[in-house]
């Protein structure tokens, strides 16, 4: 594919920048992606004013990751966020009403002739690799294998140069970034006439909450096949050449693996005072690690350098640490763990650490029965479990903290969880039955397999009747439902009427966050235990904890593993 790139070399000294136009004029090819070097997080002081992005949905959750923590460092600064597409993001970039706009594929040559002065900045890309079970083999697969295999029309790996066995399709859940991913590179194709062509993912593949839970499962179950991110990839599996090319990051970053894609920004020309800041910090170190939680950095330096660096110096990581940690319990803490497994594995090349799930009450008894070394909650523990296991000790990692908001027309006084349970399940359907205005209500909620949607709907839709069995109320199916906590609160912020439950990291002015129980929604008032929806996520240890467990909590609870805690979750600090 022909196009244009630009390279942004971010540098301590905000204003400055470099650009190197590879190829020339519009439409030649070089011949490979363009990398950035990633700096240390340059320092921007006085910073205010607002910066606009638009473009892709799947740029838009890592954008909005991006933007909380730069805006945290830079409090004068608000980032706006909205979805739209690639081509909107192209198209708004290229007619400047954006300050930058996000494309999640290659730039077209007809777009760089339609805006001659499109100027990009690839921040990451996003790899996939074909996984199976290491009992599998497969010499190379090319896209018509894999889609045949992935929809179900291909049900033996003897089919594609493997053993005679059945295959067994493992896939992540519906919402997921990684399947958006995986279906928009391989299973959309061209056909004859030209036409895009989608081909659903077979519905009896075994789906899976996390990038983790799929490396599992693929490495224990005989004749699995699964795609995986490239940061999830280990010697527990066996990655897949594809087209007879390894799926390794520097085969993405040479262009010659083909299931990849740039995610891009773009702007009208050079970028504005602070777009370029917003940009510099990006490629920062700093930014770059935030983009190797779920992506392939820019930079030729690893990720795990980069962790490395920003890592504090008053709790250094033990140099020679080795051997094996495991982990089971919450499925809400274990996409967390993972991320700070990843993290820290990167540090310490030598330690394995293996995360399993199986909810809240497996991670209470396998701690304290000491068949992992760290379980995991998303609860508080019992009064029963600490005398059925009265060596147990508690580590809180993060605070799940949720929020009531709607649209700044529309004031409540409180809420209640009755109320709340009512609103959100379609029952109560005025503003004026719960003390607003006479108005009818509109819900947004997140889409299914959301972790915002399942802590809300634990903590808020489920309760206990007069008998104490537990009940739970569905979300109206009139809800409209948004892919991230940016784009709920661009919905209820300019769509009137509007309802919605949001993180606490995506609280502004732009929205109203509704008391419950007559508590403000506030990081104060969740750590003080006075605002009532939200949860502690913990982990357990059965006595005191071994060397290398006690080395992995550490890193959690540094400056360093707190900085991913927070990239969706309260810290404990």
């Amino acid at each position: 594919m022909r196009r244009k790139f630009f390279v942004l070399v971010a540098t301590v000294i905000v204003a400055s920048l470099l650009l190197a136009a590879c190829g020339g004029t519009a439409g030649e090819a070089p011949t490979a992606p363009a990398v950035s070097e990633a700096t240390e997080a340059p320092a921007a002081d006085g910073l205010s004013g607002q910066v606009q992005l638009a473009g892709s949905t799947t740029v838009q959750p890592l954008a909005e990751e991006l933007a909380e923590s730069f805006m945290g460092m830079n409090p004068d600064v608000v980032i706006e966020i909205q979805g739209g597409g690639s081509s909107v993001g192209v198209t708004s970039a290229g007619e400047g009403t954006v300050d930058i706009g996000t494309a999640s594929r290659e730039i077209k040559d007809s777009e760089f002739e339609q805006f001659p002065d499109l100027q990009v900045f690839a921040i990451a890309y996003d790899g996939i690799a074909i996984v199976t079970n290491p009992d599998i083999t497969l010499p190379t697969l090319n896209a018509e294998q894999i889609r045949g295999i992935f929809s179900g029309t291909i049900t033996n790996f003897s089919e594609v140069g493997g053993p005679d066995a059945e295959i067994t399709v493992v896939s992540r859940e519906e919402g997921s970034g990684t399947r958006a991913a995986f279906e928009e590179l391989v299973m959309d194709y061209k056909d004859a006439a030209g036409e895009t062509v989608s081909e659903p993912i077979a519905e009896n593949a075994i789906l899976q909450q996390s990038n983790g839970q799929v490396r599992t499962t693929v490495a224990t179950t005989p004749n699995t096949i699964a795609y995986l991110s490239f940061g999830f990839l280990d010697d527990s599996i066996n990655a897949v050449p594809v087209d007879d090319v390894e799926p390794t990051t520097a085969n993405v970053k040479n262009g010659s693996y083909p299931i990849f894609r740039p995610l891009n920004m773009l702007t009208n020309g050079a970028p504005n005072e602070l777009a370029q800041a917003f940009l510099d910090y990006i490629l920062s170190d700093v930014g770059q690690e935030i983009v190797g939680q779920e992506y392939i950095t820019v930079s030729a330096e690893e990720a795990s350098e980069a962790a490395e660096a920003a890592a504090p110096t008053e709790e250094p990581m033990a140099a020679e640490l080795s051997g094996q940690v495991q982990l089971a319990g919450s499925t809400t803490v274990q996409p967390l763990a993972e991320e700070l497994a990843e993290s820290f594995m990167g540090m310490n090349p030598d330690m394995v650490i293996e995360i399993q799930g199986g909810g809240s009450s497996v991670g209470v008894t396998s701690a304290g029965e000491g068949t992992v070394d760290i379980g995991n909650a998303s609860r508080e523990i019992k009064d029963s479990e600490f005398e059925q296991f009265p060596n147990l000790q508690v580590f809180t990692i993060a605070y799940d903290g949720i929020a009531v908001v709607t649209n700044p027309d529309i004031t409540l006084p409180t809420l209640n969880a009755e109320q709340i349970r009512g609103i959100f399940s379609g029952t109560i359907t005025n503003f004026s039955e719960v003390g607003g205005p006479d108005a009818e209500i509109t819900v947004v909620s997140r889409e299914e397999g959301s972790g915002t949607r399942a802590a809300f709907e634990e903590l808020v839709m489920d309760y206990k009747d007069a008998s104490g069995e537990t009940v739970s109320e569905l979300i109206t199916e009139d809800a409209i439902l948004q892919q991230s906590n940016g784009q709920v609160r661009t919905t209820v912020a300019t769509t009137p009427n509007t309802i919605a439950y949001l993180s606490f990291g995506f609280l502004d002015d732009s929205i109203n966050a509704v008391p419950v129980d007559d508590v403000e929604p506030t990081v104060e008032n969740v750590k003080n235990g006075s605002y009532p929806i939200f949860r502690p996520l913990n982990m357990l240890t059965n006595g005191a904890p071994n060397e290398l467990a006690q080395a992995f909590l550490d890193y959690i609870l540094s400056d360093a593993g707190q900085q991913i805690v927070s990239e969706d979750y309260i810290t404990v600090k």
